[in-house]
């Protein structure tokens, strides 16, 4: 089997294609050398345009209406009650549709009655998440993999940290924690993505036969380079991958917090794994239990003369 061509990056020009909100802001730069106040700048909202071409505003990746829908992806299982899942999942077919607005709100009237756990669920579907997919091996034959929304990076240097949560038990958290060796893959903010997301994100249960059907009803297929290395996934709906490891300090990568561990990594290389050809792609976004894609653009508004805003 050929191995997939590598490219290393650097880590900043892939962290701009996995965005952690729906909107980006631009923003004056604060200066620590002037006094002068900086002016406050009006902004408005345009199509986001892409690096290559244009692009719609945001949309929302959803099941397609003529499959029956299932469980939800990406929802948490109530606190120290969590199982491991023990029965297969059905595919689902994505499409896209216009973006929607937020089904509930924290203190909205349907959950003001809610516990506050479930009130900050709530809020919590308000903001935009990345979802990646980990993988991992430890010394036996099944591969494991899982579907995210708590990646995010933590520092650049010397090397770069990332870190994301994992609730346990896990399979995937058993075979990480064992070989403290990784793959983080970014996928793409499109139905190829999502469904690579969706249907890696329900568990391990059926063991190697998971990995087996990407290819059938995903078009992803995996690869293992080495026994004890970390599965690399190859398929249209994958943007990049970080080859990680655990981080050796502090506690040796693993913090418990309650039911989760908040797993810290190191990333050793990036990797581009399907030859390109994407320069156009962000990174798969989540919120509201819905995959999206990234919209629109929040910009300063033309013909604001600089100073004049904000100055008393």
């Amino acid at each position: 089997m050929n191995s997939p061509p590598r490219i290393t990056v650097g880590l900043k020009a892939a962290a701009e294609r996995c965005s952690n909100s729906a909107a980006v802001i631009t923003a004056p730069t604060l200066s620590m050398r002037s006094a002068k106040p900086i002016p406050m700048r009006r902004l408005h909202i345009q199509g986001q345009q892409h690096i290559n071409k244009g692009r719609v505003p945001s949309c929302t990746i959803l099941p397609h209406p003529q499959r029956a829908p299932i469980s939800q992806p990406l929802t948490h299982q109530p606190p120290h009650n969590r199982t491991l899942s023990t029965t297969p999942h059905p595919l689902r077919q994505f499409t896209t549709s216009p973006p929607t607005p937020p089904s509930i709100h924290p203190h909205s009237s349907s959950s003001t009655s809610l516990p506050l756990p479930e009130q900050f669920r709530s809020l919590m579907r308000l903001i935009t998440h990345s979802v990646v997919v980990c993988t991992s091996s430890s010394s036996g034959p099944i591969p494991r993999a899982m579907t995210m929304s708590s990646f995010t990076s933590l520092s650049l240097l010397p090397t770069p940290i990332i870190s994301f949560n994992i609730a346990t038990p896990s399979r995937t958290f058993d075979a990480l924690s064992s070989s403290r060796l990784f793959n983080i893959h970014i996928l793409t903010d499109d139905p190829s993505g999502a469904r690579i997301a969706d249907w890696l994100a329900r568990g391990n249960a059926a063991g190697l036969e998971v990995f087996e059907q990407l290819q059938s009803e995903c078009g992803c297929s995996y690869e293992t380079e080495t026994k004890g290395k970390a599965p690399i996934l190859k398929g249209p709906g994958v943007l990049y991958v970080l080859r990680c490891e655990l981080l050796q300090e502090p506690m040796g990568g693993l913090v418990k917090v309650r039911d989760h561990y908040i797993v810290l990594g190191e990333v050793k290389e990036i990797v581009e794994v399907n030859g390109g050809g994407k320069e156009d792609k962000f990174g798969l976004i989540y919120a509201d239990r819905k995959y999206r894609e990234l919209g629109g653009c929040i910009i300063p508004g033309e013909g604001v003369e600089e100073g004049k805003d904000g100055e008393e």
